[in-house]
């Protein structure tokens, strides 16, 4: 998601220097490398070096796998596991610099499908098929986000939606209907108009990290398309970004902007503090990650919000799908000496007690078709778990390029927001952007178009 998608949600901010990176890689994480210590036959004995993200997207998740590695290493002795929790500015930053080195981790994490693809086509990945059953992959979730050439390159270990939140009591204050969210577009921006007369902020949200663009476009922008091959085709070279179809969501969110349904700090906060000031009944309306939600239904919160799918605006066929997607991925190294021994924790996390234990602490759901949800008790919770099980998912920033989601969908996004910038000259730049990937990345624009093709 790819807060990143973090934000995973989603999620790809500025590279860290290589220098800064590498001295953080060769400090604090000297982990494996070709020229390492010899892999070991059992599964059971040796170390890992676990680059993990996942706390902007699920609150608590990183001391839920720091007591998940402890029981671990209790049942196995032989293993010794250094989680390394990763920042989201520099989580792709810092891979690519540990690739370049071949150090660093045996595990390391990216958001799904482009920022784990990209380092599979530069052969930074070893594929988990061959090293995990078949018998076992096949009960993941979403594992197609990160399959190619017919192999799954990494792991999910969560489902993440970004459901359209709303506030009941701020609702009903301004006179609205507080059982359902606005169903339309047009009744969307209705109630923002009647929510700012009466003194309430329409929308709160928060974009100092430069993620809320890639996510209007993931929950907005696609509604015009018909297929998952039309969006990709705009990277691989086969349309234009120009196009309204493709485009026209910036239009949207400047509309937002201008009449002030926005929350006027939108380009200083962070999304963390905007959901904080959302819980807090300062604003009525805002697009959250599950895992914030679960947050809020932990402290008492639930019966204040409504949640549901974003309001309609396009009659694509990708209107009717709903933006779950595993978010972030586990996958080995190729450098790794340890792959047995990292194929070996990835599959016990997916155990039906690991399962359960991951739902009742974070009150995310986990990835894995094993899980039982009749655990699920909170009614907020059924209703995003019922939303994230749809049949048909999209989380369009997942098949961005990086580079391209990072300067283009991300960054121009966040000057329209900070008001340096409009949506015509926001689309220019981005289209220019794309066409920059496409010529500085040639390998990775030709696999793609490929990839896009199959």
């Amino acid at each position: 998601m790819q807060v990143n998608h973090i934000w995973r949600s989603k999620r790809r901010l500025a590279f860290a220097s290589a220098t800064a990176v590498l001295a953080l890689i060769l400090g604090a994480c000297s982990g494996s490398s070709d020229q390492g210590s010899q892999a070991s036959g059992d599964p059971y004995t040796g170390s890992l070096t676990y680059w993990f993200w996942g706390e902007s997207d699920v609150p608590g998740s990183t001391a839920w796998m720091q007591a998940a590695v402890s029981r671990y290493e209790g049942l196995h002795p032989g293993i010794h596991i250094e989680l390394v929790p990763q920042a989201t500015q520099t989580l792709q930053g810092a891979f690519q610099t540990a690739a370049q080195a071949k150090t660093g981790p045996d595990i390391a994490m990216q958001w799904a499908t482009l920022p784990v693809l990209t380092p599979v086509w530069r052969g930074q990945v070893a594929p988990l098929t061959g090293l995990i059953p078949e018998s076992e992959l096949s009960q993941w979730l979403n594992t197609q986000e990160n399959t190619y050439q017919d192999k799954v390159w990494a792991m999910p270990l969560y489902l993440l939606g970004v459901p359209f939140v709303w506030n009941k009591e701020l609702f009903e204050k301004a006179g609205l209907d507080s059982t359902h969210g606005p169903q339309t577009w047009d009744e969307f921006l209705a109630d923002c108009a009647k929510l700012k007369a009466a003194g309430i902020t329409p929308i709160t949200v928060g974009d100092k990290e430069g993620a809320f663009g890639s996510w209007f476009q993931s929950v907005v922008g696609t509604q015009t398309l018909d297929s998952i091959e039309e969006l990709q085709a705009v990277y691989a070279g086969k349309a234009d970004f120009s196009d309204p179809k493709y485009s026209g969501y910036l239009t949207r969110l400047a509309e937002l902007k201008d009449k002030g349904y926005l929350s006027s700090d939108v380009a200083s906060v962070e999304a963390t503090q905007a959901w904080q000031s959302f819980a807090q009944g300062k604003g009525a309306m805002t697009w959250a990650t599950d895992g914030n939600v679960a947050a809020w239904v932990k402290q008492g919160l639930g019966s204040k919000f409504g949640v549901g799918k974003t309001p309609l605006l396009g009659t694509g066929k990708l209107a009717q799908y709903y933006d779950a997607t595993q978010s972030i991925s586990a996958f080995i190294t190729s450098w790794s000496a340890e792959k047995a021994q990292a194929a070996a924790f990835l599959t016990w996390l997916h155990t039906p007690e690991n399962l359960t234990s991951w739902y009742t602490t974070t009150g995310a759901f986990p990835a894995d078709k094993r899980f039982d949800p009749s655990v699920v008790k909170d009614p907020v919770m059924a209703q995003l778990y019922k939303l994230d099980t749809l049949p048909n998912q999209l989380w369009a920033e997942n098949y961005a390029p990086p580079q391209v989601d990072d300067q283009g969908l991300r960054t121009v996004a966040q000057a329209l927001l900070a008001g340096s910038t409009s949506a015509s000259d926001a689309t220019s730049q981005i289209a220019g952007i794309i066409k920059a990937w496409q010529t500085q990345q040639p390998d990775d624009f030709k696999t793609y178009a490929k990839w896009a093709e199959g």
